[in-house]
């Protein structure tokens, strides 16, 4: 498959992808233990893995099959390389899947507040970009700690403890952990992603409390909870290093 041959000539390390007067470097990287061509996007863009003896023919066919949807991640990604946001420029920032527009308020003080379809951000004459970002970051955290905290009071009667603890911060690789005090971590940029998919990291973390490893009896208990993880899973791989990406743009 993919035109795998013992004889196939080296490939390069990537190649220009142009469209509309716009081109960006897909670079190409072979892995030993890769088993077929896989395209990742990541915080530096898209790149393709290949396996060792795929031909650059076969690569190149891959890569122009897939090239809509490439192009479509370029886009996100592009659009995640902005600046920092800024007090009072016009702005929409995530939640949930949705993007609900900014409205700010002068004020005595920064604080920030989520209502129902919009964010309303209060600041003063004294206040920073920087500080900003920080009291982003805690109001995420603030209403995230919130909503999970209520999704996981519906699954607490099946398990044999509830978690000691349930934290939202910024992960830098993980979507969740569970530590050996019974605490729960889960990454503050689960909130730009739809409500299933980050229910489905917190399943995924309580049913660690049953089976503490990725064993089929592991599976077999998200399942129970939730039939559709296999979809979210694959969500968070197609465009969590997206999400990733904004987070850091707007809490630093």
């Amino acid at each position: 498959m993919f035109g795998l041959g013992r004889k196939a000539a080296p490939a390069p390390d990537g190649q220009w992808l142009e469209r509309g007067g716009e081109r960006f470097w897909l670079p190409w990287k072979k892995h030993a233990k890769a088993r077929r061509l896989k395209l990742l996007v990541g915080s530096n863009g898209p790149r393709l893995t290949l396996p060792p003896r795929v031909s650059e023919k076969a690569a190149r066919a891959f890569v122009d099959e897939h090239a809509d949807w490439l192009w479509t991640q370029w886009a996100r990604h592009a659009g995640v390389q902005q600046s920092p946001l800024a007090i009072g420029e016009a702005a929409e920032l995530p939640w949930f899947g949705q993007r609900l527009p900014v409205q700010w308020h002068a004020d005595r003080a920064l604080h920030i507040l989520r209502e129902d379809w919009h964010w309303r951000i209060h600041t003063s004459a004294r206040s920073s970009d920087r500080q900003l970002q920080a009291a982003l970051l805690q109001a995420y955290r603030q209403y995230g700690q919130g909503w999970f905290l209520q999704r996981a009071q519906g699954y607490l009667q099946e398990l044999p403890k509830a978690p000691a603890a349930v934290r939202v911060r910024p992960l830098r690789s993980l979507w969740g952990s569970l530590n050996a005090a019974d605490a729960i971590t889960l990454d503050v940029a689960l909130l730009f992603a739809p409500e299933p998919v980050a229910e489905y990291v917190l399943v995924h973390e309580l049913c660690h409390l049953l089976q503490r490893n990725h064993s089929p009896k592991f599976w077999r208990e998200v399942e129970k909870r939730c039939p559709d993880w296999r979809d979210h899973r694959e969500y968070l791989r197609a465009h969590g290093p997206t999400i990733k990406a904004e987070a850091r743009r707007l809490f630093g």
